[in-house]
């Protein structure tokens, strides 16, 4: 009886030992886990740029997703603060961990399936006394607590002068405006009609370009000059409703045009007599397909050595392999006029390539307008790569 009480103890003892090694984070994970309401913890670690200021400002929002909504689906504020120019700064946030499928990764003997959770976007931007950085940061979360390395560096401005194409007005804040822009190119041959599709109720997600200032000012309720205006990278876009362009046939290449609707956030903070300012205008949702803007003939190579045969009609997705989101540009950009207020800047508009295995992505639907019963023509993803949300065709 004795041992036995002696073993108890030192299995208290060892739980309490335990406990107070535990880091914070470790310890609300534990109880989240326990009362059934997993959580998970997000660490930004944020380089920020040397300069001649002593001081700079930062700010850390979250975007809402969908197991991590936000108060009136805005930007939410993680972090807010002054620190000092040259430092290293780490930014935590507590998240729901939900899981929204799984991955397959390399094992010790076969691959191995892992959870892959709601992984939010976040925006850190840095302010300092003639610099700003803005850049829209994506997460990949799989397990409990994640961190991220975020290299900051001041940016030249990026608004430009050109001809828009486009335009999107903001006249509150926060407000929405919708712009007309780009999303993908489609590719016909004789005996194929073509269309770009978009999913409503599980949303397909396009990553579109973001932009975003920052200053100091003396006025709460100005704008920031277009010269502190650049981009901040993409962000996921999702669609409302399921949707289907005109087709596209006879050997025709066009351009498919949609609507982005972007929301626009100002936000002040003030530091004695003057602001902290930060601007954020990203896109939320994409839709409202036009008729394809044809733009030549299609003339395809001879098919390579990876493209598949086709027979009959099919809806061919852009699936990706990497779990890791590519930061490249598309080859569609579009020049839009955005006015705030008073202010007029010229922005570009750009999809990025097809996003992580999270995501629904839009699709191209092919009519066999022969309803031939045999495999009389090739497919394939441009360049070999299924990111681009782009479909070559040829004949067998």
């Amino acid at each position: 009886m004795k041992n036995k009480k002696l073993v108890v103890t030192a299995i208290l003892l060892t739980l309490v030992v335990a406990v107070i090694f535990m880091s914070y984070e470790t310890i609300i994970l534990f109880k989240s886990w326990l009362e059934g309401e997993p959580r998970g913890i997000v660490m930004l670690n944020i380089d920020i740029p040397q300069t001649s200021s002593e001081t700079c400002f930062i700010a850390v929002h979250r975007f809402p997703s969908p197991y991590n909504p936000t108060e009136m689906a805005l930007s939410e504020v993680v972090y807010r603060g002054k620190v000092k120019c040259g430092s290293k700064v780490t930014v935590k946030d507590e998240i729901n961990l939900m899981q929204v499928g799984v991955r397959e990764v390399d094992g010790v003997i076969k691959p191995r399936l892992i959870p892959v959770y709601d992984s939010p976007e976040y925006a850190v931007v840095i302010i300092s006394e003639n610099d700003g950085f803005g850049k829209i940061i994506q997460t990949d979360i799989v397990k409990p607590i994640t961190e991220i390395d975020v290299k900051a560096e001041f940016a030249e401005a990026s608004a430009e002068q050109f001809a828009a194409e486009s335009y999107c007005t903001v006249h509150d804040n926060p407000d929405a405006c919708v712009a007309k822009a780009r999303l993908a190119y489609l590719n016909s041959i004789p005996g194929l009609k073509v269309a770009f599709g978009l999913e409503g109720r599980r949303s397909s997600v396009m990553y579109i370009e973001g932009w975003g200032s920052s200053c100091i000012s003396f006025d709460s309720n100005s704008t920031c000059p277009p010269s502190a205006w650049h981009s901040i990278g993409m962000k996921k876009t999702e669609s409302a409703v399921d949707e289907l362009s005109d087709y596209v046939s006879d050997g025709k290449r066009a351009v498919v045009w949609g609507y982005v609707e972007f929301r626009y956030e100002r936000h002040s903070i003030r530091d004695g007599e003057f602001y902290w300012k930060y601007e954020l205008l990203y896109p939320t949702t994409i839709g409202g397909l036009s008729t394809p803007q044809v733009i030549g003939e299609y003339r395809p190579s001879p098919p390579p050595h990876y493209a598949a045969f086709g027979n009959g009609d099919m809806e061919i997705g852009f699936m990706v392999f990497e779990s890791t989101l590519s930061d490249v540009k598309l080859n569609l950009s579009t020049s839009v006029r955005l006015k705030i207020g008073d202010t007029l800047l010229n922005i570009s508009v750009s999809p990025y390539r097809a996003g992580d295995d999270r995501e629904n992505t839009p699709y191209i639907k092919v009519v066999d307008v022969n309803n031939r019963s045999y495999e009389w023509y090739y497919w394939w993803y441009k360049d070999g790569d299924p990111t681009t949300y782009e479909v070559e065709f040829y004949w067998r």
